[in-house]
């Protein structure tokens, strides 16, 4: 019998239930691209595909999937040259990069237009919010819940705009020790965020990403924020500042101004 990666048999993102959808694609709850090993369940084989597919509809080519793994698999590529040297080129649809003459060509592919860094960005946003939901799916079976409906449009439907955080650094970069399989973290202090003030915060790559996950977060917002600036941004050394992400290029994923 073909193996089906299923828990309740109801798909996380269009709530179908088998057998009007089939579940038996492997679905990888973050790129594999990027390391990732991460399997999920409840994610039937149709949104899974989606994900991953070209939107023809929209003016440059590119899929959710694609903007995530572009902004992050970069960082991670430059990454690994301080703690496990790369031979191989970067396999990548935007750049290209020379370690060894440390050099990172933009390809034509990647344009500086408004329009373009849009599509991008919200691409990139819609990409942070499909990893997380599979994630935590993945690790409580719990995505099901109506409170995540406005993700659940926002990442597989493309409608509505859910705001998305990240903390900005001066060239400073903390980086967790194993940056080859990321995963996400959902203990109870974690949960317990998510059920109360409607956050979710993780760090990949060195990079700090803050997500608002529920409508509690419409509430909480500002105060949640602001602590957790002070608790990040200190000093002010390392840290400068949580920001709402206007374009992707804010975060420095090509660790430009890495000191």
């Amino acid at each position: 019998m073909k193996k089906e990666y299923t828990h309740t048999g109801q798909c996380i993102w269009c709530l179908k239930k088998k057998p009007e959808v089939t579940f038996y694609n492997r679905p990888h709850t973050i790129s594999k691209q990027i390391g990732a090993e991460n399997i999920g369940v409840d994610i039937c084989d149709s949104c899974n595909t989606y994900f991953g597919t070209v939107d023809q509809d929209k003016p440059y080519p590119m899929s959710v999937e694609l903007a995530f793994k572009e902004v992050f698999n970069l960082t991670r590529y430059l990454l690994s040259d301080f703690t496990k040297p790369q031979k191989k080129r970067l396999s990548s649809t935007y750049f290209n990069i020379w370690l060894k003459e440390r050099r990172l060509e933009v390809k034509r592919t990647f344009k500086y237009r408004p329009s373009f860094l849009l599509q991008l960005t919200r691409q990139f946003k819609r990409g942070v919010y499909e990893v997380f939901l599979q994630e935590y799916h993945r690790e409580t079976k719990e995505a099901l819940d109506s409170k995540f409906n406005r993700i659940r449009n926002y990442a597989r439907f493309d409608v509505g705009e859910v705001p998305l955080y990240f903390l900005e650094n001066n060239g400073v970069l903390l980086v967790p020790e194993n940056i080859e399989h990321p995963s996400f973290s959902f203990n109870d202090h974690v949960k317990d965020t998510i059920n109360d003030l409607g956050f979710y915060s993780f760090m990949l790559f060195g990079h700090w990403l803050f997500l608002e996950v529920t409508p509690r977060a419409e509430l909480s917002r500002h105060v949640h924020l602001n602590n957790l600036a002070r608790q990040l941004v200190g000093s002010g050394f390392v840290n400068r500042s949580i920001r709402e992400m206007t374009l992707v290029t804010e975060l420095d994923f090509s660790l430009r101004n890495l000191k």
